[in-house]
């Protein structure tokens, strides 16, 4: 099988997943937290961005992709998963700005993503060796995208009022 046929099988198979999970399981707790508790899970999933980074280590990839490639791969995925934090940071402390952090966080990760695939596909890096970023890509990025559409959805919804961890306690 071609590798980019593997590869679109994978990719298609985890977004299917996590669109899954996210449709039955995620969104209907999500929908019962204020705004700023329910972007906070989502936004964990970007912070850890910080594993695309591992293009950058010695012999994570095969000889055949571009020095140039892996930097804007790594780099733009670490700088991401920073603006991560700091979005986190800003919804836990409530700042008033931190709505813009996190659209902020969007659309530098959507880019970023954008991006990368325009470039994997132009070097054409499927063909050669990707270690542990082969998983990176067909694993953990359809989760980013499928925690980005759950934070736009959570950034266009009407804010309501706080809930606390204990009003979603079951009555007794």
């Amino acid at each position: 099988m071609k590798p980019l046929i593997l590869f679109g099988i994978q990719f298609t198979l985890a977004l299917v997943a996590y669109a899954l999970l996210a449709w039955w399981h995620l969104a209907p707790r999500l929908a019962k937290l204020d705004r700023h508790q329910a972007l906070e899970p989502l936004v964990w999933v970007h912070a850890f961005r910080i594993v695309g980074g591992a293009i950058l280590a010695p012999g994570a990839v095969g000889l055949g992709v571009s020095l140039a490639f892996r930097r804007m791969i790594g780099i733009g995925d670490m700088a991401t998963a920073t603006l991560a934090l700091v979005a986190l940071l800003a919804l836990r402390a409530r700042w008033s700005r931190a709505d813009a952090l996190v659209w902020l966080l969007l659309v530098v990760g959507a880019l970023d993503t954008i991006n990368a695939i325009i470039q994997s596909l132009r070097d054409n890096v499927f063909i050669h060796p990707l270690g542990v970023n082969w998983v990176i890509v067909t694993m953990y990025v359809p989760a980013l995208i499928v925690s980005s559409v759950l934070i736009i959805l959570q950034l266009l919804r009407r804010p309501a009022p706080a809930r606390h961890a204990g009003d979603l306690a079951p009555a007794t």
